[in-house]
């Protein structure tokens, strides 16, 4: 074919012709992993590696709910930020649910566009840990529930090459959660068996499950991987051996999409196994554990993060907060949250506008030059 032969098409004509092409191997390729899924699920059932969950009927409890949030805004070339994390305290007796208070934590200022995302994310873990440290004095729950992860990712790790600002977010943050886990930890559950247990609540890490199920659990090695008290069945799993190639197949949020039934959890993992390297250095050693769980068909996996380790965690403990943390987590849908997070978000919603009205004051005052005026007078009587 000559280059004047050639036919152009448009974007439309070409999109046409792609998903003419296309569908039929996306819909086998699809269907095909459906069917291992099916095939494979039963076994993660039999190997112990995914378990269902009784919630607690009636509920009687004491919670708090601490949701995050951080927002940016354009102004004078460069950015405004605002994090802020919110406290809701609930009670709940017989099912019956009553507000017990709130309490809230904000920073507003400006900030570079370097690292600007994971500064924010350090701003809210801070807050967040902060407000939960305040919680268990005041209103002492029996379960702290957080939107944000418990340690810090490696990745967050500055660099030697970072702005200053960064470093100093980073050390904060690191020094707010070491000196609560150093101060509260003999107050907490697993090491007061009936102290409060703080969790987070997050979407993420699925293919931790599947990096499980692949470890090889028949040695030692390999069964650090899965929490000792969750007593996985190393015969059943010898037959997932022949369904390896498969496994890694499927994509891990459709994996853990058709593992996890309605109110299941998957067996307890140790986080620090599969990167050991968080921080502050003094939680992996503790033990870090990572339960997914779905609180029901139309809601989305959880991943539930907890500090802590065997003996003290169990399975029979891990149902109960798991189950108890399904009950919470009644309505949203996919995304669905506890609720006592879901009202500490709804709260939330409002830093976006507040944000927006102090930009537009700064604005104003930058206009008007009221404030240099002012350091102007103050100058003039020096």
């Amino acid at each position: 074919m000559t280059e004047n032969s050639m036919e152009s098409h448009s974007l439309a004509q070409m999109l046409a012709i792609q998903s003419q092409v296309h569908m039929p191997g996306t819909v086998g390729r699809i269907l095909n992993q459906i069917r291992e899924l099916e095939a494979v699920a039963p076994m993660f059932v039999e190997a112990g590696l995914v378990k269902s969950v009784d919630r607690p009927t009636p509920l009687n409890l004491k919670v708090s709910g601490i949701g995050t949030r951080s927002t940016v805004k354009k102004t004078v070339g460069g950015f405004l930020f605002a994090s802020a994390a919110v406290r809701i305290d609930l009670k709940i007796e017989k099912n019956v649910v009553s507000t017990a208070g709130q309490d809230s934590l904000c920073e507003i200022d400006d900030i570079d566009f370097e690292d600007q995302s994971k500064i924010l994310q350090l701003n809210e873990t801070r807050l967040a840990y902060r407000l939960a440290e305040a919680g268990l004095d005041t209103f002492q729950p029996d379960i702290v529930l957080i939107d944000c992860p418990l340690v810090l990712n490696r990745s967050m790790v500055p660099s030697l090459r970072r702005g200053n600002e960064y470093h100093l977010s980073f050390r904060k943050a690191l020094e707010a959660i070491q000196s609560f886990w150093e101060r509260r930890r003999e107050a907490l559950f697993p090491w007061n068996q009936e102290g409060a247990i703080l969790a987070g609540v997050a979407a993420e890490r699925f293919g931790a499950i599947v990096h499980s199920a692949l470890a090889d659990l028949r040695d030692a090695e390999g069964r650090k991987e899965v929490l000792a008290t969750e007593r996985v069945n190393p015969v059943a799993l010898q037959a997932l051996d022949q369904h390896t190639k498969a496994i890694m197949g499927i994509g891990e949020r459709r994996f853990v999409f058709g593992l996890l039934g309605s109110f299941s959890r998957t067996a307890a993992f140790r986080m620090n196994v599969h990167t050991p390297r968080m921080e502050p250095a003094i939680l992996p050693e503790l033990g870090v554990l990572g339960v997914h769980y779905r609180a029901s068909q139309n809601a989305g996996p959880r991943l539930l993060q907890l500090i802590g380790d065997a003996p003290g965690w169990d399975a029979p403990g891990i149902d109960l907060i798991t189950g108890q943390v399904m009950a919470l987590t009644a309505t949203g849908g996919e995304k669905a949250l506890p609720f006592p997070i879901q009202l500490a978000l709804r709260e939330l919603k409002a830093l976006e506008y507040f944000l927006e009205s102090y930009r537009r004051g700064i604005a104003q005052e930058m206009r008007s030059r009221r404030i240099e005026d002012a350091w102007l007078e103050e100058l003039d009587d020096v």
